[in-house]
């Protein structure tokens, strides 16, 4: 998302376009995240930005609750893919062909921008900029960080993954603080929260190509390879836990 020379026009630079057919398959966030956000942002009638909303995995959620969702995605085929699941739910999601540096929408429209499992793409100067212009004054920016939890069938999982391609999205490193500095907002403690869900095989498969380390880079007798392991190690654990640690950080922008 923070590519400076890309354009969202051409479909061939952002590699979520070709994850858009397997992304609705990931999990949903859980529900007290998702009552978190709808608060943090004022309850509904709000204004929310999603920034790199994907397939609508947060947008739509909020958007269900009475905020007013803007979605911002630059891959084209997943913002295609959301409007198409916010049609189908009539709910009001405004989605936008645009990167989080450079929305193009109005300056203090927003209550609450959101950042979910997407900062390690973000240019986190430009998006923090972007962030400060569109929020009014008081909004807030929340950020929303994934990682793995540490569970057998986990820890046996990313150990197949890593093995498969040890090149992985770099870490958020100062992204964070930068973002936030940027923007004018000021974080509070972090908060934390957990989700797990079962899957069957095919969603399985699915969720792990929907990866941009395992879809997009694996040629295809590796990604064979390792959704057969996956499958292997599933039935070997008495079923896949896909489990997730979440760490949401709200930050309040200066009055």
């Amino acid at each position: 998302m923070g590519r400076r020379s890309a354009s969202i026009a051409d479909p061939s630079r952002w590699v979520f376009n070709r994850l858009a057919g397997d992304y609705p398959q990931r999990p949903p966030y859980p529900g007290p995240l998702v009552e978190r956000l709808a608060a943090a942002a004022g309850g509904p009638g709000a204004r929310v930005v999603d920034l790199g909303a994907g397939t609508g995995h947060l947008a739509l959620p909020l958007a269900a609750r009475g905020l007013r969702v803007t979605a911002v995605e630059p891959a084209r085929a997943m913002l295609d893919a959301l409007a198409a699941a916010a049609a189908r739910a009539a709910l009001p999601v405004e989605p936008v062909h645009a990167p989080a540096e450079e929305t193009g929408l109005p300056a203090g429209a927003f209550d609450l921008a959101l950042v979910a499992d997407a900062l390690h793409w973000l240019d986190p100067e430009r998006a923090g900029r972007e962030i400060g212009r569109l929020l009014a004054p008081g909004g807030a920016v929340a950020v929303v960080e994934a990682a793995p939890a540490a569970t057998p069938f986990m820890d046996e999982l990313m150990a197949l993954v890593a093995a498969a391609n040890p090149r992985r999205p770099p870490p958020p490193g100062d992204r964070l603080r930068q973002l936030l500095s940027l923007a004018g907002a000021r974080a509070g403690p972090a908060e934390r929260f957990a989700a797990e869900e079962p899957l069957d095989g095919p969603r399985l498969e699915a969720l792990l190509r929907s990866h941009s380390h395992v879809g997009p880079a694996l040629g295809p007798v590796a990604l064979e390879a390792l959704l057969a392991q996956a499958r292997t190690l599933a039935a070997r654990h008495g079923g896949a836990r896909w489990a997730r640690r979440l760490t949401l950080t709200l930050a309040r922008r200066r009055a």
